[in-house]
């Protein structure tokens, strides 16, 4: 469950608490719990007006503690990724990645991840989407694997970049080179 979806359930819990309390007679309430306090309770006893506004209170806590709880499902509901907003965005990130161009040498090999962030979060609108990244290694023809998946719903997909040009056919001084990325469903 993520840190949403807990806050969005403690709402709905606490929301559940205070529509009990509107409803539990407060008058009854004061004679079990506090009336004991006093030396006189029926002196101390709060008024009509008071027993109303505190369930007036409790009823309007509780609906505003639930529509909080749905607004936050709702926010997690179209921020998860499912199996077919995965298809779109990784498409997405291919297609920005395809268009990239990274620096290459003999000495200075490209930055995947750099790039493939940077298309992640074009694609998603930030570093804190349900998208996550997570590098599977170098390849034997100098690119890398990443598996991008949804943290909520998993749907992973494997992410295969490279240049395209090996690192012993690299060019002696820094050339920009596009990236060849391709993708397939499933982990790396």
């Amino acid at each position: 469950m993520t840190p949403t979806m807990k806050l969005a359930t403690l709402c709905w819990v606490i929301a559940g608490v205070f529509l009990l309390l509107g409803c539990v007679n407060p008058r009854a309430v004061y004679w079990g719990a506090r009336a004991w306090q006093y030396r006189k309770p029926e002196a101390n006893e709060p008024s009509e007006a008071f027993y109303a506004f505190q369930r007036i209170g409790a009823f309007a806590s509780a609906i505003v503690l639930a529509i909080g709880g749905w607004v936050l499902y709702e926010q997690e509901k179209s921020d998860t990724y499912d199996a077919g907003d995965m298809k779109e965005a990784v498409s997405k990130v291919v297609n920005l990645l395809d268009q990239d161009k990274v620096p290459q040498s003999k000495i200075l090999s490209p930055d995947y991840y750099t790039s493939v962030n940077a298309a992640v979060q074009q694609v998603t609108g930030g570093p804190l989407s349900d998208l996550q990244i997570d590098l599977k290694g170098k390849t034997e023809d100098g690119g890398e694997k990443f598996t991008l998946s949804s943290r909520s719903t998993g749907n992973p997909y494997c992410l295969y970049v490279t240049t395209g040009v090996r690192p012993e056919s690299a060019p002696e001084e820094v050339q920009y080179i596009s990236l060849v990325p391709t993708a397939r469903k499933g982990a790396c």
